[in-house]
């Protein structure tokens, strides 16, 4: 059974037990593996979510420390420092489909892409957002699949983050070229720029106010955050 040092192994679900877990469930997320359709995320009717990883064919990091502990582990880690997340009910094992899973919680609440599209996004929001993005980086949290859809405003008018098995953890702050390019992250999506683009100065404004770095080091990250919204001027023509 794989298992990972200092840690109990994960349970061993048969196909018929898998089969179980996911009756009724609903298909969110699926990719194709050797021309077939894989599930990558279903959603069950109690609406809690099973995230499918594959197994590694050869001998790798990914192998030796499956994504479904990294998932763990990153959700522990997030919650130490007070910023809501998914909660785990169990892990398991799925050797006939050669797959691992996290069964989780969701995470009450909507994403910021969601409450977007419900009403603009105002200044208010763009700061705090600024502000939350500056505490990840103080804290050493380098989020790389982070976007406005993995981050979720709950009914506690707290931000909180989903999908969080892509992501490192630094000892101090980060430095100023991983700050950037985890910007750069945040604004993958031209769809996401669209949003932020006319209250992109008080995100950045309450970035830099936040995080309190050097002046050089702050106008290298403003001059890269401007980058992205090279055709503003045109946009509000």
């Amino acid at each position: 059974m794989l298992s990972v040092p200092g840690s109990p192994p994960m349970p061993q679900l048969s196909l018929s037990e898998y089969r179980n877990l996911i009756h009724q469930a609903t298909p969110l997320a699926c990719e194709l593996v050797e021309g077939q359709i894989s599930h990558k995320v279903l959603q069950r009717p109690d609406q809690s979510i099973v995230k499918l990883f594959r197994l590694k064919r050869v001998l790798t990091s990914a192998h030796l420390f499956p994504y479904t502990k990294r998932f763990q582990r990153n959700v522990r880690r997030i919650k130490s420092h007070g910023i809501p997340t998914v909660t785990i009910t169990a892990l398991y094992r799925i050797p006939a489909i050669k797959r691992t899973a996290v069964h989780y919680r969701i995470l009450p609440g909507i994403t910021l892409r969601e409450r977007c599209e419900e009403s603009e996004m105002d200044s208010q929001l763009a700061e705090r957002l600024g502000i939350f993005f500056s505490f990840l980086h103080q804290k050493g949290i380098y989020f790389r699949s982070i976007h406005f859809g993995n981050m979720v405003l709950t009914p506690d008018d707290r931000i909180g983050l989903i999908d969080v098995v892509d992501m490192r953890f630094r000892r101090g702050p980060l430095r100023t070229g991983l700050r950037i390019r985890n910007l750069r992250h945040l604004f993958r999506y031209d769809s996401d720029i669209d949003i932020l683009t006319p209250f992109r100065h008080n995100f950045i404004e309450a970035y830099c106010n936040s995080a309190r770095l050097r002046r050089k080091d702050e106008s290298r990250l403003r001059h890269d955050f401007e980058s992205y919204f090279p055709d503003y001027a045109t946009r509000l023509d």
